[in-house]
């Protein structure tokens, strides 16, 4: 399959806060239903246990970033990636709450020439930190309702269009995972919502 990507420098991405802020124009947005307007409530989730990755090699299962990296797609930047942390200027909302951002996408030897797929975070997660969080996610606009088995999700659909990412977030009871892909529209937000499932239950045993 080939993917739909945008040509846009890694450096310029980051600078730009792409992971820490999201448009919130209601069109770019499918209608809320009712259960999508309010908070979920918290649900007890056995997910198993959580273990933090050390870097961005253990985020994704090896049959995903294989199956990304036979499509030319590779771990370009954060803590094990090619580049590591030297073209992240700024940290992600999920890196400030003690995690790690995994920038994902097309190698090139001009930096300014980075070609972002997606990135995909996982950070730890406690009832002190979720609070502040959420309430962030919310204002962003995020649709708030719950996974298959009640974790507590955030998402956008985004609208390639409009330039608006389709991003995922899943909240556990002790982990933040979330998937944001430069461009939005239903078929991306179905991948994030995948790889964030794979995600999970990578970083959990």
């Amino acid at each position: 399959m080939i993917r739909k990507v945008v040509a846009v420098s890694l450096l310029a991405l980051v600078l730009a806060g792409c992971t820490a802020e999201v448009p919130t124009e209601p069109t770019a947005t499918p209608t809320p239903t009712e259960s999508e307007t309010s908070t979920p409530e918290p649900t007890p989730v056995d997910n198993g246990t959580f273990t933090m990755p050390s870097d961005c090699t253990g985020v994704l299962p090896a049959d995903r970033a294989a199956a990304l990296e036979s499509e030319g797609i590779v771990l370009l930047a954060g803590p094990g990636g090619l580049y590591g942390l030297e073209l992240i200027t700024d940290p992600t909302p999920e890196m400030l709450a003690g995690g790690i951002s995994c920038y994902y996408g097309y190698d090139s030897e001009d930096v300014n020439q980075l070609k972002i797929y997606s990135v995909v975070s996982v950070a730890p997660l406690t009832p002190a930190s979720s609070e502040g969080i959420v309430s962030d996610l919310v204002a962003q606009g995020m649709n708030a309702s719950t996974d298959e088995v009640g974790n507590a999700t955030y998402s956008i659909l985004g609208d390639a269009d409009s330039n608006v990412p389709a991003q995922y977030n899943v909240m556990t009871g002790d982990a933040w995972i979330s998937v944001i892909s430069i461009l939005g529209g239903e078929t991306f937000y179905r991948e994030n919502v995948v790889i964030a499932g794979e995600t999970l239950d990578n970083v959990y045993n």
